[in-house]
């Protein structure tokens, strides 16, 4: 799952031959969801205690007073929601290889999902999968950063046809980690 207020990944390897009969593991599971979860244990206990994400929106994501118009509800309403509480604008992009004029443009779903998909990894005690049989899936629901670069379409650059977009998601990663996806 992924969206502009989480994100999960699971990694499946593909067995076998037969394309028509071909089973799949999950070996591995990372996440990022509102209320501060970022594992399985923590989304198991959110719950069991019937809990939600529902919070304040961090302040590096929205002004406090755009957010409090009248026509928008109560101001203590209209700045709360279902948010990650990690400002997107941190990431290494050298621990990725990503020249840093690169990661600067790409989608914030691509960074958080690129370190997702590593702690995915770390999780299944993968250590070899570069050039492996393995499937990244990604669903996808939001397109905040996709929008807000067609407000300013001159500073688009190169990097835009595979910064943006939910199609690139999936494929971000298997380029970054080389997975060779399920034949």
């Amino acid at each position: 799952m992924n969206s502009t207020t989480g994100q999960g990944q699971s990694l499946c390897r593909g067995r076998g031959d037969d394309e028509s009969n071909q089973p799949i593991a999950v070996i591995g599971m990372a996440m990022r969801l509102p209320g501060g979860v970022r594992s399985g244990d923590e989304f198991w206990e959110m719950l069991v205690e019937k809990r939600d994400g529902f919070c304040e929106a961090p302040i590096s994501r929205c002004s406090r007073e755009s957010s409090s118009s009248p026509d928008r509800g109560s101001p203590s309403e209209a700045r709360k929601g279902f948010f990650l509480q990690e400002d997107p604008a941190c990431f290494d992009a050298s621990f990725f290889s990503l020249p840093p004029h690169e990661a600067a443009r790409l989608d914030p779903q691509q960074r958080l999902l690129l370190e997702v998909v590593w702690e995915c990894l770390e999780n299944s005690g993968e250590t070899r999968w570069r050039g492996e049989r393995i499937g990244c899936f990604v669903g996808v629901f939001g397109e905040d950063w996709l929008e807000m670069s067609h407000k300013d379409p001159q500073h688009l650059g190169q990097i835009f046809p595979i910064a943006t977009g939910g199609f690139a998601l999936a494929n971000q990663v298997s380029y970054r980690f080389d997975l060779q996806g399920p034949r």
